[in-house]
């Protein structure tokens, strides 16, 4: 709080009929407060500019005195950081930023297998907040086709689709080594790969590779971007230049 409030201020003695006035402070000195020794350590640039003015030449700053109980705080967070790496995976920010962003492309799919030979259109939506597709199917009335929720469920989409099966639990950000005592979920321990040993690395599209005229592959499926919505174009025109 507020240590000395804000009036005139007597010099100590034996000029206490006197009052302390601009000509009495500069860097790197020290001034008596109702017999309370302060030593003026540095200023802001108002002020400096205010005293070179003034025709005041000023001192060089003096250190800041070192805290023993910061110090001594500061040595026991330190030796409470853990020894192993632990890698951090920030996805809060991005969640913050882009909640509720998403992005919106009509594409088309000319399946080879189907029995009509008009194009299947599709809608596909791009989620910023965690970088996760999902398309829908639009069917025209009458078409004689089933109505499915959804084309392709929201998740992160790869770039290349799979030669094969893989094992459960093989695509995923973490690799759990080992828990100890009872479950995650109920106060038990657990300890992470850091290394990410036997991981597999997959590459899946982001914002940057899904433009007008792109042609992408949807597990196999090769599907044509044709156009988007307003919010799709400005946020490529704010952000890419494009």
């Amino acid at each position: 709080g507020t240590i000395i409030r804000r009036h005139r201020i007597p010099l100590p003695p034996p000029h206490e009929d006197q009052f302390y006035t601009i000509d009495h402070f500069n860097v790197n000195t020290e001034v008596i407060l109702y017999a309370r020794r302060y030593k003026i350590i540095d200023c802001d640039q108002f002020t400096k500019y205010f005293l070179r003015k003034m025709g005041v030449r000023l001192n060089p700053p003096s250190g800041r005195p070192d805290d023993p109980y910061t110090k001594q705080r500061q040595k026991i967070l330190d030796s409470m950081k853990p020894l192993r790496p632990y890698e951090r995976i920030d996805t809060l920010k991005q969640f913050l930023e882009h909640d509720r962003h998403v992005l919106r492309f009509f594409c088309v799919w000319d399946d080879p297998e189907s029995t009509s030979r008009d194009a299947q259109e599709l809608v596909l939506h791009y989620y910023l907040s965690d970088d996760t597709i999902d398309i829908k199917e639009i069917i025209p009335v009458n078409s004689g086709r089933d109505a499915v929720p959804l084309f392709l469920r929201r998740d992160k989409l790869p770039k290349r689709a799979p030669t094969g099966l893989y094992q459960p639990g093989a695509i995923t950000s973490r690799t759990v080594l080992n828990v100890f005592g009872k479950s995650v979920g109920n106060g038990g321990r657990y300890i992470l790969d850091n290394r990410k040993t036997g991981a597999v690395h997959q590459e899946f599209y982001r914002d940057i590779d899904l433009k007008i005229g792109a042609v992408i592959n949807v597990w196999g499926r090769k599907i044509i971007l044709c156009d988007c919505d307003e919010f799709t174009k400005e946020y490529y025109r704010t952000k890419y230049g494009i």
